[in-house]
């Protein structure tokens, strides 16, 4: 019988049903090949930590600004969270961390049971009825009987396992969004001043453009160059506009501009190619390594964000997937938050920091190492000094924002 224990409002189930599960899973050839493809990308996952926290703390130090946004979205957005964060979605995120752990605690399981180390119990934890995480209950002195080879492969099959997940899933992220079409091509009104003639002629933000005094845009370049010729003050434009599933043409007379009295001035500020928006986010992760890349790490939910993402809150109406119509942003937004969690579940996990993975990893590589040279309380004294400066600089990280 499954054994509980209930801690209001916890419940967590501990069976020894599924070790079988994992007994079978790990004489299989994938489980015994891909022990040492998680031990190199822990190093290179706790790298990938050390870069961000360090470029992040050089950025908020350096750039008020930088420091000042952060502080608008608030001290909630370090946790992991659904539903105290206020940008991880409830939903999406809570299946995203259950899929994060899941994967992780049985990847644990699988390379330990690979390894000879028995597992005592698998099992999952419920917040009332809801389940936020799982977990395999390893026997630790034989872990470390194992030796660092055997041990190593077992711990860092779980944060290597959350990175193969991230990865997976951001391929059948992009996947979708290049099935992805305007559902108009045009340029996205974002942003208008409410007494400029463009509004007051009836044109509204969320309007698409998609002509220009009868001249056909679809990029911001096009609409400039549309623009142009006209782009005085007292000249008439008419605007053709896609609202809804109408096509509604405005004319409107440019007023003076207010920081240049020889240029017109439609009061529209803010705008957007929907076909560029889509080109520039699918195609990111062929610039690679360039920081294009990184807008796979801007959360869709961030107001200041959603304008670069096609499935966003702000967006994802004005697309359809050739693959699955207009509900494609269902399976998009799950996706991204699976890539998202996992990718920081991977590299949060995979630092030298204990007693996380990488950190268990590290002391038993010091005692491989030093065992015959330094005694156990030198040994620990350098991992938990490792430990000391991680922590001390992700909580410089978190708090800087709010001390420059």
């Amino acid at each position: 019988m499954p054994k509980k224990e209930f801690s209001f409002p916890f419940l967590i189930i501990k069976t020894e049903k599924g070790v079988s599960l994992l007994n079978s899973m790990s004489r299989t050839w994938i489980a015994k090949k891909t022990g040492w493809m998680f031990v190199i990308f822990l190093p290179m996952l706790a790298a990938i930590t050390f870069y961000f926290t360090i470029s992040s703390i050089i950025n908020i130090i350096s750039n008020p600004l930088v420091g000042q946004v952060i502080r608008q979205l608030g001290p909630a957005i370090n946790l992991p969270w659904p539903g105290i964060n206020p940008y991880l979605p409830i939903v999406y995120g809570w299946i995203a961390l259950f899929v994060g752990m899941v994967v992780h605690e049985v990847a644990h399981g699988v390379q330990a049971r690979v390894a000879g180390v028995p597992v005592k119990f698998v099992g999952i934890i419920l917040l009332l009825v809801l389940p936020i995480g799982a977990f395999v209950e390893l026997d630790d002195k034989e872990l470390e009987k194992s030796g660092l080879k055997k041990s190593a492969k077992a711990l860092a099959a779980g944060p290597g396992t959350n990175f193969v997940t991230a990865v997976v899933s951001l391929i059948l992220l992009l996947l979708i969004v290049s099935s992805l079409q305007p559902v108009v091509d045009g340029v996205l009104i974002t942003q208008m001043n409410m007494e400029g003639p463009a509004y007051r002629s009836g044109i509204m933000p969320g309007d698409i453009i998609t002509s220009v005094n009868g001249q056909n845009v679809s990029t911001i370049e096009s609409f400039i160059s549309a623009v142009e010729p006209y782009y005085r003050p007292g000249q008439n434009l008419t605007l053709t506009i896609a609202r809804e599933d109408r096509t509604l043409n405005f004319t409107f007379t440019l007023a003076v501009n207010p920081e240049n009295s020889s240029r017109g001035y439609m009061g529209i500020h803010g705008y957007l190619s929907l076909r560029e928006v889509l080109e520039n986010y699918y195609s990111a992760v062929l610039r690679f390594p360039s920081r294009d890349v990184m807008v796979y790490m801007l959360i869709p939910t961030l107001p200041w964000a959603s304008t670069s993402i096609p499935f966003s809150e702000t967006l994802y109406r004005h697309y359809t997937s050739t693959l699955l119509g207009s509900s494609y942003h269902y399976l998009v937004n799950l996706l991204y938050w699976i890539w998202f969690l996992n990718f920081n579940l991977a590299i949060f996990n995979a630092l030298p920091l204990y007693p996380l993975d990488g950190g268990i990893v590290f002391k038993f590589f010091c005692k491989k190492i030093l065992d015959k040279r330094l005694s156990e309380k030198w040994i620990n004294l350098i991992v938990y000094t490792l430990t000391f400066i991680l922590a001390g600089m992700i909580i410089l990280m978190i708090v800087a924002p709010y001390i420059s």
